[in-house]
């Protein structure tokens, strides 16, 4: 394979490869030094995906002065549109490698650990930079021994072409926070869980909640991610606290923030007021209402939802709300989001989202923003009643269905499209969601080449 191309650089040698991206050890002549280029294997086409990624990059260079940050010298985009960066070169691997080669850390090594990593982390977000992908693999030992957090600046690339997909590949599954699986915007918080889960790992040698992946089941799904952090042997009551707290489902409930849980592990009496939630009943499976304590779980077929501590079970796939506008069978039986138009529905209030989830062999599922003044890709136009379940296709193929064929056209589009807006060209996918028992599908428009917008051509 030939080596790539980057200016200032020579001598570049594969270090390792993953899932999105090889790690090249290169030569940097004009500092007469070794560094480490992480060139990410998506090409990013779009002028909004490499401005987000080089502003996260750019924040990211902002931590390279703390001790426990992996230093980033550049990032830029290659010549075949690929993003990379140029960062400090650490010879004593990953913790992940350590925890390989010499099994489960000492509780008072991953106290220390904890307090260090916590401080980066607290000190990114001081800055406005999330990681969202914190796990023993991506925390790297430089030749003083010094652990260090690697990989913030690519944050952004997890949302990179996410218009038409987000993968699983995205996220490692034993290490994100339950939210990260309903396609929830990144928070802090998200961080906070996923470094509890790591530093709970170098205790354990596993991680707190371990997910099969893909799981065989939406019941096995929620199940692990309800489970109670069991203790592990020798370690200290007060560091098993202060992970289980950082490792509550809920966010609401979790540690807030890294400076919390980096002064809840150097001083054990800095306790947060919520008390960690005790094992739920077993032989019940609680469904989770959005206001209420509860994790919202979105793997493929869409949101299942569990209640920590609630008691009627609903099931909930997608964002929409979870009463239609009337009862089946009524006059005004209009699925949510929609009013009649005609024979057929069309968007009534202005409805978007930021992304689609397809997963194989399960129904796509989309995440809702707030309002179509945010970060969008697509916006829906129309939709209708499902006559039974979701199909377990992607969302392409929900599109061309007999069932919505007919009802997410061009035609439509252009019918409900607001009279300053042209939306020729557009490209039309469908999505489904749940509405009490009965489910209906939305018509989803894009603007190709265009990335996320703050408009909406449709509704009002």
């Amino acid at each position: 394979m030939t080596a790539p191309q980057i200016p200032g650089l020579s001598d570049l040698r594969p270090l390792g490869a993953g899932g999105f991206a090889t790690v090249y050890i290169a030569h940097q002549a004009q500092l007469h030094r070794n560094v480490a280029v992480k060139i990410d294997n998506r090409v990013l086409v779009d002028e909004r995906d490499r401005h987000r990624f080089l502003r996260e990059a750019r924040a990211a260079a902002k931590l390279s002065g703390h001790p426990h940050v992996v230093g980033v010298h550049d990032a830029n985009i290659t010549s075949w549109g690929t993003p990379y960066i140029v960062m400090e070169l650490c010879t004593g691997g990953s913790l992940a490698d350590q925890l390989d080669s010499n099994g489960p850390f000492h509780p008072e090594q991953v106290r220390d650990l904890g307090i260090k990593l916590a401080d980066a982390l607290a000190a990114a977000h001081h800055e406005g930079v999330l990681h969202r992908d914190i796990k023993p693999g991506n925390i790297l030992v430089d030749r003083y021994g010094t652990p260090k957090l690697a990989d913030f600046g690519l944050a952004a690339l997890l949302d990179a072409q996410g218009g038409s997909t987000v993968t699983r590949d995205a996220l490692s599954p034993s290490y994100a926070p339950p939210e990260a699986f309903a396609m929830a915007e990144p928070t802090p918080q998200a961080d906070v869980y996923s470094l509890a889960a790591t530093l709970y790992t170098l205790l354990a040698g596993k991680p707190p909640r371990p997910v099969p992946w893909p799981v065989n089941s939406f019941d096995q799904l929620g199940e692990i991610l309800r489970r109670p952090v069991p203790a592990v042997d020798g370690v200290p009551p007060a560091l098993h606290e202060a992970l289980a707290r950082a490792l509550h489902p809920d966010a609401n409930l979790r540690t807030p923030s890294a400076a919390q849980l980096r002064d809840e592990l150097r001083d054990p009496m800095r306790q947060p007021t919520v008390p960690v939630t005790p094992p739920p009943p077993r032989r019940k499976r609680w469904p989770l209402v959005a206001a209420a304590a509860g994790v919202v779980l979105a793997i493929g077929a869409g949101l299942l939802v569990w209640n920590l501590v609630g008691k009627d079970k609903t099931t909930a796939q997608g964002p929409g709300p979870q009463t239609s506008q009337s009862q089946p069978g009524g006059s005004e039986d209009v699925p949510p989001f929609l009013k009649k138009c005609g024979e057929t529905y069309c968007i009534d209030q202005s409805t978007c989202f930021r992304g689609i989830n397809n997963f194989g062999g399960m129904p796509a599922a989309a995440r809702k923003v707030g309002s179509c003044s945010n970060e969008h890709y697509w916006e829906a136009f129309a939709g209708g009643w499902l006559s039974g379940e979701i199909p377990a296709v992607d969302s392409d193929e929900l599109a061309a269905s007999a069932e919505v064929k007919d009802v997410c056209t061009p035609a439509a589009m252009k019918a409900n499209t607001r009279s300053t807006v042209d939306t020729t060209g557009w490209e039309i996918t469908a999505v489904g969601f749940k509405d009490g028992t009965r489910n209906y599908f939305l018509c989803l428009a894009a603007q190709p080449e265009v990335g996320e917008v703050v408009t909406s051509a449709f509704g009002k």
